[in-house]
């Protein structure tokens, strides 16, 4: 079930952005996590969804109309990738807005966790590898030591499809009642999920956040600040798993990406 998108971050900045076939809220990092915790405070009778889109989103979404309805339906759709807020200010002069920065959802993961240590929003970790979650969990107590995270569940894979798991999984979250839920299935997969179980969660926010908990862990390497800060911090990723990322990054993103800033500029000419 795709619910329509409701309103709570209906507020100055939070405009959306078109870039190619998605639009993202025009927000800073501040402003997320702002709208976020204001959104874990409503109550519209369903699980209210953020996005957090990157290059391969862009990717997913023109090939995936079902993903590209789960785009349009959510509460909050955020710049994850920096290629997101390079195409948002090369088309800025045609459509006269860009998105003013990038919010990922790798920080977003971490400023979430520090809301919690300082607010007591209720977080729950679910998906990851094998014990990513509660690794994570770890990691991030010994950075805030009043973090309120109220569980962690990581789904096994030859199961998850099943009936039975998959009321397992909404029994633990109902159980723990989070504020904000955390699914790291990978997308589109964690999107469609959420989407598919707004109505029945017992959570006030889903967010999909990939491989977030990994990152939290250490189990994989973050880029360093300078190559996040110029935009190449996939790079840093592909050395990192270059048989898994090399179709994404070089047969599908790259050229997608050449494709939109070739339509941007003959567009403009």
């Amino acid at each position: 079930m795709i619910t329509t998108r409701g309103n709570p971050t209906d507020e100055p900045g939070s405009e959306r952005v078109p870039v190619a076939n998605a639009a993202f809220d025009n927000v800073s990092m501040t402003e997320a996590v702002e709208s976020i915790l204001r959104m874990a405070n409503a109550s519209p009778g369903y699980t209210q969804l953020v996005c957090t889109g990157n290059l391969d989103h862009l990717v997913l979404i023109d090939r995936d109309p079902e993903f590209a309805a789960i785009y349009r339906s959510a509460d909050l759709v955020l710049a994850d990738g920096a290629p997101v807020v390079w195409l948002s200010k090369l088309n800025a002069r045609k459509n006269g807005a860009a998105i003013r920065e990038r919010v990922a959802g790798s920080d977003l993961f971490w400023e979430l966790a520090k809301a919690s240590h300082e607010q007591g929003t209720r977080l729950f970790f679910l998906g990851g590898s094998e014990g990513a979650a509660d690794r994570a969990a770890d990691a991030v107590r010994l950075r805030f030591p009043n973090v309120n995270i109220c569980g962690t569940y990581c789904p096994p894979y030859s199961s998850f499809a099943t009936d039975e798991e998959q009321q397992k999984i909404r029994d633990a979250i109902s159980t723990a009642k989070p504020d904000v839920l955390l699914v790291a299935f990978g997308a589109p997969k964690q999107e469609k999920w959420i989407a598919s179980n707004r109505t029945n969660l017992d959570a006030a926010v889903a967010i999909g956040v990939g491989g977030s908990f990994e990152m939290a862990a250490g189990d994989v390497k973050r880029a360093p600040v300078w190559m996040r800060r110029i935009g190449v911090e996939w790079v840093f990723r592909f050395i990192q798993e270059p048989g898994r990322l090399w179709d994404r990054y070089f047969k599908k993103d790259i050229p997608f990406l050449v494709r939109l800033v070739a339509k941007i500029v003959v567009g403009r000419s």
